[in-house]
């Protein structure tokens, strides 16, 4: 006799109790993010959806901190649930913070803070949303200062001419101008595409979270953790250690707290990383790598569910909620591509490894500084 799906998935539970899931989010749907980005962006009732699951199948939701806890002390039980954001969009606060709070699920945000200070929209996301949203078919590039690139004269923006012309932009604007050079660019840009910018800005739907409200998320209980400054992890020591101390200095300057849990940003680690981790006192680290994390496992290199709209739900629960796979075995190198975290960042073409060259890939200042 045929087992329901139902079943199944009890089974399943229970066979994966001492595992624990981490559930990851990025961004959460204000306007039309969704369909410019649905493995970034998850639409509010998506979301409200997949926590209202979690509440009615009774699954526990812990603190980072317990998890860590439980892990080293293999006193994982129950399938518990950790609930983590990465990079800090506004729409945690305006969006998944009240639904949170809402169920009383404790959680952890990973916040690279480069553009929490700077302010404005995120530029790689900017020139694609623009190039996405434009009602033009074609579009003449020249005067917009990139000419010395080869941006000059009309282009055709059918099919994936669009997202291909985003990348190509999105490079010679990071190698041809500084930071205010840059928000000029954009400007230009969407007036060009016939885009309205202000709009954009004003919506906030590619912004991160100011200071203030990442003190305000840290007060209401959403712990405030490390994702790097610049959004990029080097290799080096040196690098690799100046990355996490910045991302924690600006935290501290927003909570009073000492941040000591990491997330590799775009998903790209590997043991070479480590030692920068180790030496800045990092407790835990999560990865992009689809898994269920159990004791014995390397802290620095756990894995997570990625939860987006790209995702059909089903599947999801599934993979947290069943999956039982091993992880990746420590000390063996890995460069986990995310899918959620990579496609925001990267420039396109090949995936590279994450050293010093990939400072450029996030692009917040000339050799990977951020500019006031």
């Amino acid at each position: 006799m045929a087992v329901p799906v139902g079943g199944l998935f009890a089974l399943a539970r229970r066979a994966t109790r001492r595992r624990l899931r981490i559930l990851c989010y990025h961004g959460f749907a204000l306007e039309d993010e969704a369909r410019f980005r649905p493995s970034l962006f998850i639409s509010p009732n998506e979301f409200g959806q997949r926590m209202r699951h979690i509440a009615r199948a009774g699954f526990p939701v812990i603190s980072l901190n317990d998890a860590a806890r439980l892990l080293e002390q293999d006193a994982i039980d129950e399938a518990p649930v950790v609930l983590t954001i990465d990079d800090g969009f506004y729409s945690t606060r305006a969006v998944a913070a009240p639904v949170l709070a809402e169920h009383g699920f404790p959680s952890t945000l990973y916040l690279t803070t480069y553009y929490v200070e700077k302010g404005g929209p995120i530029l790689q996301l900017a020139i694609a949303y623009i190039c996405w949203k434009s009602p033009l078919q074609s579009v003449n590039l020249s005067g917009l200062g990139l000419e010395s690139a080869g941006f000059a004269g009309v282009v055709l923006l059918d099919g994936d001419k669009r997202s291909e012309l985003a990348k190509e932009l999105f490079v010679a604007v990071c190698e041809t101008f500084d930071s205010e050079g840059r928000a000029a660019f954009v400007r230009r840009f969407a007036e060009r595409m016939e885009v309205d910018y202000e709009a954009l800005v004003a919506s906030r739907k590619l912004s991160l979270l100011t200071p203030e409200e990442v003190a305000e998320l840290e007060a209401s209980g959403m712990v405030i953790e490390l994702h790097t400054h610049r959004h990029v992890l080097p290799e080096g020591l040196d690098d690799g250690l100046r990355e996490v101390l910045d991302n924690r200095a600006s935290i501290a300057g927003m909570t009073g707290r000492e941040a000591r849990h990491f997330c590799y940003p775009s998903g790209i680690w590997s043991p070479t990383r480590f030692a920068s981790l180790r030496l800045a006192g990092v407790k835990t680290a999560t990865t992009c790598e689809a898994g269920l994390a159990r004791h014995g496992a390397d802290l620095l290199a756990l894995p997570r569910i990625l939860d987006d709209l790209a995702r059909q739900p089903d599947r999801v629960r599934g993979r947290a909620f069943r999956n039982n796979r091993p992880l990746p075995r420590p000390g063996r190198r890995r460069e986990a591509q995310g899918g959620i975290a990579q496609r925001l960042w990267q420039l396109g073409g090949r995936n590279r490894p994450a050293g010093a060259g990939s400072l450029k890939r996030y692009c917040p200042g000339k050799r990977g500084r951020g500019e006031s």
